[in-house]
């Protein structure tokens, strides 16, 4: 089943937005890409550095510690040092309010 996250109002998650979220323990990184949404675990698979604060644009955000590198559709790194694929989340939009689906196996 899950968990659902609340993120934000569409209207006001516009391209260039991001925000941190939590489901438990969980960080997880959204993100409106020219419009797309997408959401990652927050964490750099590299060494643990902040998604959420690195630069993102064309569909990927670089880890701001070590320039790791992931593409937000599928998580996969795009070359060292990152070196394992980042969790992604499904995202949707219902009745204007975007949501994260959290499985209950990552929570």
């Amino acid at each position: 089943m899950g968990r659902i996250v609340t993120v934000a109002r569409s209207d006001r998650f516009g391209p260039g937005k991001r925000k941190l979220i939590f489901a438990g323990d969980r960080r997880i990184a959204v993100f409106n890409d020219g419009g797309a949404l997408h959401a990652v675990d927050d964490r750099c698979t590299h060494h643990g550095g902040p998604l959420s604060e690195g630069p993102c644009e064309d569909g990927v955000v670089t880890c701001p510690w070590h320039n790791g590198r992931f593409r937000l559709a599928d998580g996969k790194p795009l070359g060292p040092p990152a070196y394992r694929t980042a969790t992604v989340y499904p995202v949707r939009v219902t009745n204007g309010i975007i949501e994260v689906h959290v499985p209950d196996e990552v929570v």
